[in-house]
């Protein structure tokens, strides 16, 4: 298992997507978001990259992600994957 969190210092609008799910999340100035991760019997990896104002993860050998809430764990299915307005 891995947990990895992403803010937002900047003025302008960042997004994280979340791959192979595509999962799509606005961080504003201030926002901060964080992921975690369980893996399969291999070895599980990541990768991030940015693209402009885009951070992506690449989740390599994970079954699942989950939004990490104070102590709580969200599953990427019951958290809105798109909080663009």
């Amino acid at each position: 298992m891995f947990r990895i969190r992403f803010s937002n210092s900047n003025e302008a609008v960042i997004f994280v997507q979340v791959d192979p799910w595509a999962g799509l999340y606005q961080l504003r100035k201030g926002d901060q978001i964080e992921f975690t991760a369980d893996g399969s019997d291999k070895e599980m990896l990541f990768e991030v990259d940015e693209h402009n104002d885009t951070r992506i993860l690449t989740l390599v050998n994970c079954d699942e992600y989950f939004i990490v809430q104070g102590d709580e764990l969200i599953h990427w299915s019951d958290f809105p994957t798109n909080m663009v307005e």
